[in-house]
């Protein structure tokens, strides 16, 4: 069917001219015909990429599962290196764990903390009344207000240790 409508699409290129009723009628099966072939193809291909992307999610996430496994292995071994040598590095030809520490506030009571500013005129307090976390942290270092030296009420500050793995 495929080759018979291109070769008559061929031939009604060349010169056709629609001039009566069974001209039309001709040109609206041409026309169906075309028309079902692309449903028919965009079927097709709908169906495949439905298959693709399914068989793509389940080797992905068995992957992943792999993934985790691998990088808590490392994580494991680097965080019982690092325990022994605060000093130790890992890193191979295939890439390398690395720990960075950093501050992680935790906002128990923001009310507190906005209250305590207000009343030191500390400026980081937004229009909408919220804590502006990012002003209160260079304001307020580690949870202390660096122009009295008074430690701010509803804010506690752990460091937290961050391991990445980078495999190159």
């Amino acid at each position: 069917m495929n080759m018979l409508l291109q070769n008559d699409l061929q031939e009604v290129k060349e010169e056709f001219k629609v001039i009566d009723l069974q001209s039309a009628t001709w040109v609206l099966r041409k026309l169906r015909a075309v028309n079902e072939k692309m449903n028919e193809i965009n079927t097709i291909a709908v169906e495949e990429i439905s298959r693709i992307n399914e068989w793509a999610e389940k080797e992905v996430k068995s992957l992943n599962d792999d993934k985790e496994y691998f990088e808590g292995l490392l994580s494991a071994y680097y965080i019982e290196e690092r325990a022994k040598d605060k000093k130790f590095k890992l890193s191979t030809p295939y890439g390398k764990v690395t720990s960075r520490k950093t501050s992680k506030y935790i906002y128990e009571d923001e009310q507190a903390i906005m209250d305590y500013c207000n009343m030191n005129e500390i400026d980081v307090i937004r229009v909408k009344e919220e804590l502006d976390k990012t002003s209160f942290k260079k304001l307020c270092k580690d949870g202390v207000n660096q122009a009295t030296g008074e430690i701010v009420p509803g804010v506690r500050v752990e460091t937290v240790e961050n391991i990445s793995i980078k495999a190159e």
